[in-house]
C-alpha cells in the first residue's frame, strides 16, 4: 500500500532522523502597520511529520493540490487557500514544572541565551527564544529552514512600531559544534530611571511542540466570501491532515515557507487579491503554473511598495502576550525570499500585527 504523503502520523517509526545537536542545545538546557485580526487556521490532528520527498519532481503545493483533489476539493478552492495560507510548525511555552514526559521539547524562551563566543548582544534588544532545529519536525510544505544547530531570536526595542528606527530583527544561526558561552545581559542607559541598567530578561520557559499543529489563513476570510467558501469546502471534504481548525493558537510559530507573505498583502492590497483570482482561472487548466504565478505576484507587490524592493516572507512569529507577558499583537521576523532559499539569516526585519 502506498502511504498518502499528506497523511500525518504519530509514533517513533515516523519521526525524522536525528541530527547532531550543537553545544548548548536547547534539549540539553532543559509591521509595517498594525491591524486587528482573528485568524482561522488549517490544522492537523497529529504530529507534523512529512512524508514528502524532495527528489520526486513534484512541488509541495502540487502535492497539496493532489491530496485535496482526491477528496473532491475543487482546484479553485485549493488555489485560494494556497494564496493565503501560512504553513508553520507551532510551539507553546510552559514553565519547567509543567512539562510532561510526553511533551516534545524544541527549545526555550527568555532568560540568558547560549551564544557563539564572537557574537554580540546589542543593548536594548530582547532575547526571545532559542530553537533546537534538530528537534523540530519538518512540515508538509517545506519551510526551507535547516534542521541542524540552533536559532536564536532577538527582538529590537521598538518592535511594536509601525516604522521602527531600526527595523532589523536580529537572528543568530548556531551551527552544530560552535563554541558558545552564556553572556551577561547587556547594560544600557535607561531614560526611565536615568541610570545604566541591565537588560530586562523575559521569563525563562520551555518550548514544546504544539499538537494538533495548524496552518493559519491570512486576513479575514469572513470578509472574503470566496476564501471563506474555499476553507469551508476543504474542511467539509478532507478528513485527514491538513484539516481546517478555526481556533488554533500558539506561542511561537516557525514559518519560513515560501507561502508566508505579509499580513497587509492579504488585507489591503487589492491588486494582490485580484491576481489570486487571475491565478484561479489559469490554474484550472494548468495547475503547474501556480508556483510561478504566486512568486511573480509577490515580486510585483514588493517592487510596488515603498518599504522593500524584494519580497519578504514570514520566518517566525510569536504571540506577544504569551512570550513578552503583555500586549495583544503578533511579533514577526520577516526574511527576504532569496535569503530564505540561501539559508542566510542576517537581513531579517520586524513586522507587528495587532
Amino acid at each position: 500500500m502506498v502511504r498518502d504523503p499528506w497523511r500525518v502520523v504519530s509514533g517513533p517509526g515516523f519521526l525524522p532522523a536525528a541530527h547532531v545537536i550543537g553545544k548548548g542545545s536547547a534539549l540539553a538546557a532543559t509591521r509595517p502597520r498594525a491591524h486587528h485580526s482573528s485568524r482561522p487556521a488549517v490544522g492537523t490532528g497529529s504530529s507534523v511529520v512529512s512524508g514528502l520527498r524532495k527528489d520526486d519532481g513534484m512541488s509541495p503545493t502540487k502535492k497539496f493540490r493532489e491530496h485535496a483533489r482526491r477528496h473532491g476539493v475543487s482546484d479553485d478552492a485549493v488555489t485560494r487557500i494556497l494564496w493565503s495560507v501560512q504553513p508553520s510548525v507551532k510551539m507553546d511555552v510552559k514553565r519547567p514544572g509543567n512539562v510532561r514526559p510526553e511533551d516534545r521539547v524544541v527549545g526555550y524562551v527568555g532568560g540568558l541565551p547560549d551564544m557563539p563566543v564572537h557574537s554580540t548582544w546589542k543593548p536594548g534588544d530582547h532575547f526571545v527564544a532559542c530553537l533546537d532545529l534538530a528537534a523540530i519536525p519538518k512540515q508538509p510544505l517545506d519551510d526551507l529552514i535547516p534542521r541542524q544547530g540552533r536559532l536564536l531570536l532577538f527582538a529590537g526595542p521598538d518592535y511594536r512600531d509601525a516604522f521602527p528606527d531600526n527595523g532589523h530583527a536580529p537572528v543568530i544561526f548556531v551551527p552544530p559544534g560552535t563554541e558558545t558561552l552564556v553572556p551577561s545581559a547587556p547594560v544600557d542607559f535607561s531614560y526611565y530611571t536615568m541610570r545604566e541598567e541591565s537588560q530586562e530578561l523575559l521569563e525563562r520557559r520551555v518550548l514544546t511542540l504544539l499538537e494538533p499543529a495548524a496552518w493559519d489563513i491570512l486576513g479575514w476570510p469572513e470578509s472574503d466570501p470566496l476564501l471563506e467558501a474555499a476553507i469551508e469546502e476543504y474542511g467539509s471534504l478532507v478528513p485527514d491532515a491538513p484539516v481546517v481548525n478555526r481556533e488554533a493558537g500558539s506561542s511561537l510559530d516557525l514559518r519560513g515557507a515560501q507561502l508566508n507573505h505579509h499580513d497587509w498583502l492579504a488585507i489591503y492590497e487589492e491588486e494582490f487579491q485580484e491576481k489570486r483570482e487571475q491565478a484561479v482561472a489559469v490554474v484550472r487548466d494548468a495547475p503547474e503554473e501556480f508556483d510561478e504565478l504566486y512568486a511573480r505576484a509577490l515580486r510585483e507587490a514588493a517592487e510596488a511598495s515603498e518599504e522593500n524592493t524584494e519580497p519578504y516572507v514570514c520566518f517566525a512569529e510569536v504571540a506577544e502576550a504569551n512570550v513578552f507577558g503583555s500586549g495583544d499583537g503578533e511579533v514577526s521576523w520577516m526574511i527576504p525570499h532569496d535569503d530564505l532559499l540561501a539559508q542566510r539569516f542576517d537581513r531579517l526585519e520586524h513586522s507587528y500585527f495587532c
